[in-house]
Order: structure tokens, then C-alpha cells, then sequence
């Protein structure tokens, strides 16, 4: 099997949406990082160093959406990134890009705090997380408006401030404070408990992601209390903050990707193969070699009543032996899968993926089943037609070599007798000659039919061009130069082929003018005949049904064509051996 990956429509739409996407995000990124160098407002490097961390969360999140398209994780954290630079730019002098900046400058913080509710997946596993959630960017968005429609503040503009009163801006300040700490903290203890319930490996991760993340909000969020207390330099905060926001996607990406989650998140990608949409899906075996990462892996299929296991085509496959660079994982009675044991060392990933997607196996094994009995019902009818066509040539061989030899034995000598002896008995003599050369002329007609011996002594080509030959219509002949031998069953197909459809044009078509083509390009033999006779012919006849049946039989291709009054084309295509 081939190691190349074929592309499903779907993941090549993906692909092209999140390229453009991070083009679209690289070029803001750009732009915006040139109009903080062009207008040299405020701290420079710290803004640039601002709009390369909102570009680190979307590159990670294109990388996360491309590895796990059924996950949302990858979205929120190119979500995170955008509004990372959204943020940011409310330190460009532009009325409509400060009253952005402005009022999404905390929205970062709720992004990240749905992230880290909705890791691994992405999604919100229960009522109480959405409601977190939602009360996160409450938080963020919400709350914070008194502070800058209250209290002017700087870089902040007019059309945004719609009353003096510093003293509300300070009680809803504190308000947001105090329910953003309730908020992180109910989050924490939901992380907590989630983190009780997960296996060893899954959490070593949450422990790590969970713990960083919320560290991560609680430094972001208490900043300004931390500033009261301890004097520290703003551009050094400035920098700590950044620092600690850009480590949040690596964390994030490294754990969705290498963790221990790894196995859930491949359940949870071929989950979503099983949903899509039959003709937007890949096929199963890319599916779980784009899961498991192994472009190499093949899907065997057990036969129970041949007692081996098959390839999707129906052919018998052995599993590879133990110890070796490719190893197998039976899934149940329905087959198995084989990967490369180098890359995959744990077989773990693989049986789990497999106990995924069983169902789907089985149908695939019903479909291996019933190909390989066609293969054998095919098998079985060419040997019964290669049967035929030997016993064929047997005995047309048999009666030109024995019958017809000794009627010829038997008119030679009626001839000699008739010219030694006087009448009446040469009368008699002569009479039985005649008889004989009748017998002779029948008899090599019957051995025609059954089969020519041109065919049988010199080939395909030989016989056609004889045939031709006979036709009482103007032909057109295009044969191959060389006679090459092929299979007995082929030549002989192609053979009654051409002479049924000849037969069939001088007797039924009215047709004025026959044309017989032959190709053979080594693997398969194509053979053409079309007349310009009244058309209107069908399979349904004995002749075209009994040639149908031998094409079918030899795994070959019969197309005829012929619309009322327009001439008819058959054209038969039988595989053969080189």
C-alpha cells in the first residue's frame, strides 16, 4: 500500500481557510506593528513585543485546527490571538481603533479562561463550565465599561466617556476585581475537580495547563494590587506580563498534542469522522492514518469462512510476524490493523482507535466478504469458460485430425476405385466420392464453427484478417502487425466477438460498409466492430447474451451502442496477460 496520503474536499477546505487566515493574521500583525514603529507612541518594543504575542497564539491555534479539525481548542486560540491584537490597538492614534482597543482590552483574559474550562476538546462539557464561561467575558467586557465611561482616561476617546465621576469608576473597579476573583476561583476549583477524575497521564497535563493557566489570570488580573505593594518598574511588568502570556499557547498546544490527552483527542477526531457526512468524509483507512500519524498503515478485514484475513480488495493478506518493524492489533472478529511499530512503539493508541471505529470495519469487512466471492465466482466461471474453450479446441482438433482425415482417406480411395473398375460399380464408386467430399465440406464447416483452426494454429490476427476476408460487405480492417499469443480464453472470446457483431451487421443491420478494430496495449485487449446499418440492437438477443456472458465471466467490459438508425458500435475490452 502506498504511504502517500490521499486529501479528502474537506480537510483541503480546511487547509485553504486556515491559510488564508494566517495570512489575514500575519498582515495585521504587520501592519499593526508598523504603525506603533511609525507613530513611536508609548513603549515601543513593548508593543511589538504585545502584537507578537497575539501573532504566537494563532499561529499555535492554526497548528492545533489542523491537527484536531473536530476540536475547538485550535479556534479559541486563534480567538485568543485576535483579540490579543485587538487589544493592542488601542495604543494607535485612530479614533475607530482606540474605542477597539478600549473596550476589548480585557477580553483576552475571558478567552483564556474558556480555554482553559473547554481543554482538551474545546468544548464546555457541562452547564456550570458555560456558565463560568459566560461569566468570564461578562467580566471582561461588561464590567469594565464604567471605568472608561466614568473617568476620562488617557488614549481613551472622547465619544467613549459620557460623565466624570471617578468615584463610580473606582466602585465598579472593585466590583470587577472582586468578581473576577470569584470567578477564577470557582474555575479552579472546577479544574481541581476535574483533574481527580482523570487518569495518571491526563493529570500530569491538566496539573500543568490548568495550573499555568490560572496562574497565568490571577498574575494578569492582579497587576495593579501587586503594583501597590511592591515597586517595580512599569516596562519590567509590562515585559513579566508578556513573558507569562506568551509561554499560555505553547502550554496549551503541547498538551493537546503530546499529552496524555493524545488518545482522547484521536477518539474524539474519528468520533467526528463517524458524524461527517458520507460524501465529505475520507475514506476509514485515511482516517485513522491521519489520526494515529502513520501514512503507512493498512486495514485487514477477517473472512470467517476462508479463515485469513483481506486486504479492502478481497485478496488474502498474512499478518506480519512478531518482532518485526510492522505490527498488528486485531480489533474483535472484524479484522485488523497494521502500522509501523518503529513510529507507533505503543499499541495502545491503535487498539483504542480501532475499537472507535469498529462499526464502520465491520462494513468494510462485509464489503471485503462479498468482493472476494465475487473474486471467486469470477475465478470459478473462467475456468469453467477456459474449460469450455479447451474442450472446444479438443474437439475441433479431433475431428479435423481423426473424422475428417479419414473421410478424405475414404474419397481418395472411392476415386482410385471408380478409376480401376468398369460400370456400374465406378458409377457406385464415384457417387460414394462425392458423398464424401460433401461430408469433407460439412464436416470442415462444423469444425469452423466450433472453432477455426486458423485461430487455433496461427492467432488472433490471422483468424480476423480470414474472417474479413469471408465478409460479402466493403470492411475496414485496423489489426495489430504482430500476432502476439495471448491466453486461449481471450483469443477465443475476441474471436466470436467479432464474429457475432459481423454476423449480427450482415443479417439483421441492412448495413452498407463493417469496420473491425484490435489494440493491445500488453495488459488489456480491446476489440471494436461498428457497421452503418439501421441500429436498434440489443443484449437480449441469444448471440450478444452468450458474448456478454463470456466478457463478464473473463472480467472484461462489453459497451454497445447503437441508437435507432445510426449504426451500432460494440466495443469489448478482456484483460490478458502481457
Amino acid at each position: 500500500m502506498s504511504s502517500a496520503r490521499s486529501e479528502s474536499p474537506l480537510r483541503a477546505s480546511l487547509r485553504l481557510a486556515l491559510l488564508q487566515l494566517g495570512v489575514v493574521g500575519a498582515g495585521l500583525t504587520a501592519l499593526e506593528i508598523a504603525l506603533f514603529v511609525h507613530e513611536g507612541a508609548g513603549p515601543v518594543p513593548a508593543l511589538v513585543g504585545y502584537a507578537l504575542t497575539g501573532a504566537c497564539y494563532l499561529a499555535a491555534g492554526l497548528v492545533a485546527w489542523w491537527r484536531r479539525p473536530s476540536g475547538r481548542t485550535g479556534a479559541l486560540l486563534c480567538l485568543c490571538g485576535l483579540s490579543l491584537s485587538a487589544s493592542a490597538a488601542s495604543n494607535i492614534a485612530t479614533t475607530a481603533t482606540a474605542i477597539v482597543g478600549t473596550v476589548l482590552a480585557q477580553l483576552p483574559i475571558g478567552v483564556l479562561l474558556h480555554l482553559l474550562l473547554a481543554f482538551p476538546s474545546g468544548r464546555l462539557p457541562d452547564r456550570f463550565s458555560r456558565r463560568l464561561a459566560v461569566s468570564g467575558y461578562v467580566v471582561t467586557l461588561v464590567l469594565p465599561v464604567p471605568s472608561y465611561v466614568f473617568r476620562p482616561l488617557p488614549g481613551v476617546p472622547p465619544v467613549l466617556s459620557v460623565a466624570d465621576r471617578p468615584d463610580l469608576a473606582e466602585a465598579f473597579a472593585r466590583v470587577t476585581t472582586a468578581a473576577g476573583f470569584v470567578v477564577v476561583a470557582l474555575s479552579a476549583f472546577v479544574l481541581v475537580r476535574r483533574m481527580r477524575g482523570a487518569d495518571r497521564a491526563q493529570r500530569r497535563v491538566l496539573a500543568a495547563v490548568s495550573g499555568y493557566g490560572i496562574l497565568t489570570i490571577l498574575f494578569l488580573t492582579s497587576s495593579s494590587i501587586l503594583t501597590r505593594f511592591v515597586d517595580i518598574d512599569p516596562a519590567t511588568l509590562f515585559a513579566l506580563q508578556l513573558t507569562v502570556m506568551a509561554g499560555v499557547p505553547v502550554a496549551f498546544l503541547a498538551g493537546l498534542l503530546r499529552g496524555g490527552f493524545a488518545r482522547t483527542a484521536e477518539v474524539e477526531e474519528l468520533g467526528a469522522w463517524l458524524g461527517a457526512a458520507e460524501g465529505d468524509r475520507p475514506q476509514l483507512r485515511d482516517a485513522l492514518a491521519a489520526t494515529l500519524g502513520d501514512p503507512s498503515l493498512e486495514l485487514l478485514f477477517w473472512l470467517p469462512e476462508q479463515r485469513c484475513h483481506a486486504d479492502a480488495s478481497g485478496r488474502p493478506v498474512a499478518l506480519p510476524p512478531a518482532g518485526g518493524s510492522r505490527a498488528a492489533v486485531e480489533i474483535d472478529d472484524v479484522g485488523a490493523i497494521v502500522y509501523d511499530a518503529v513510529s507507533l512503539a505503543d499499541p495502545e493508541p491503535v487498539r483504542a482507535a480501532g475499537r472507535v471505529v469498529a462499526l464502520a470495519m465491520e462494513r468494510e469487512r462485509l464489503t471485503a466478504a462479498l468482493l472476494a466471492g465475487r473474486a471467486a465466482l469470477r475465478e470459478s466461471r473462467a475456468r469453467i469458460v477456459e474449460s469450455g474453450d479447451l474442450e472446444r479446441r479438443r474437439l475441433a482438433r479431433d475431428l479435423h485430425d481423426g473424422l475428417q482425415a479419414r473421410l478424405v482417406v475414404l474419397a481418395l480411395r472411392a476415386g482410385t476405385l471408380a478409376d480401376r473398375t468398369a460400370p456400374p460399380v465406378d458409377e457406385q464408386a464415384r457417387a460414394v466420392r462425392t458423398d464424401a467430399e460433401t461430408a469433407i465440406a460439412e464436416l470442415r464447416g462444423l469444425v469452423h464453427g466450433i472453432l477455426p483452426a486458423l485461430l487455433v494454429q496461427r492467432g488472433l490476427v490471422a483468424a480476423l484478417r480470414e474472417l474479413v476476408d469471408r465478409m460479402p460487405l466493403p470492411s475496414t480492417v485496423r489489426l495489430p502487425e504482430e500476432d502476439a499469443r495471448l491466453p486461449v480464453t481471450v483469443e477465443t472470446a475476441a474471436y466470436f466477438t467479432v464474429a457475432e457483431a459481423l454476423s449480427n451487421a450482415v443479417k439483421h443491420a441492412a448495413a452498407q460498409a463493417l469496420w473491425v478494430s484490435l489494440t493491445h496495449d500488453g495488459g488489456h485487449l480491446a476489440v471494436e466492430v461498428r457497421d452503418d446499418g439501421v441500429g436498434g440492437a440489443h443484449l437480449t438477443g441469444g448471440g450478444l447474451r452468450g458474448i456478454a456472458d463470456r466478457v463478464d465471466a473473463l472480467g472484461g467490459r462489453l459497451d454497445l451502442l447503437s441508437p435507432p438508425g445510426r449504426g451500432t458500435r460494440l466495443r469489448v475490452e478482456l484483460p490478458c496477460e502481457s
